[in-house]
């Protein structure tokens, strides 16, 4: 994949963040030097509540990092947050401040969280089956044709 491809999958990533974006107060740029034969840069920013991604560097940035298409490919998408890929070597930040490159993670549209919702609305279908499998009037007849005994 290549920088005008993968920025613009980025920007599709990212477009259901304005809202977040919006919050930001200072300016946010990380300038991202693509790892492959042919090194290629694109940037991520956010300026004035705008989320920018373009398939060039951007020189006036806040941090600029190397990576890998394809690292970039599953932060952006939320395959892989940015903590593990700054502490596992995916990304190295070769200037200016990590902590904003991380700031840009609360764009990210949450995989886990989409993940989790199928999964949290199995169990709740297989609860109200439980409760109609367990509720039959069994145990309470039981109970009450032991009290007909006495």
């Amino acid at each position: 994949m290549n920088n005008v491809e993968l920025s613009a999958k980025v920007k599709s990533c990212l477009k259901g963040s304005a809202a977040k974006a919006k919050k930001f107060e200072d300016l946010v740029a990380v300038s991202i030097s693509l790892l492959s034969e042919n090194p290629e840069d694109m940037y991520v920013a956010v300026r004035e509540g705008q989320i920018l991604v373009d398939h060039y560097a951007y020189d006036d940035n806040n941090c600029s990092i190397e990576a890998s298409a394809e690292t970039i490919d599953k932060l952006f998408s939320g395959e892989m947050s940015f903590d593990d890929a700054l502490a596992d070597g995916y990304v190295k930040v070769s200037s200016g401040d990590a902590a904003k490159f991380k700031a840009l993670e609360v764009l990210v549209p949450s995989k886990k969280a989409k993940e989790e919702k199928p999964a949290k609305a199995a169990p709740a279908v297989k609860e109200e089956s439980k409760p109609a499998k367990s509720a039959p009037v069994a145990k309470p007849a039981a109970k009450s044709s032991k009290g007909k005994k006495k």
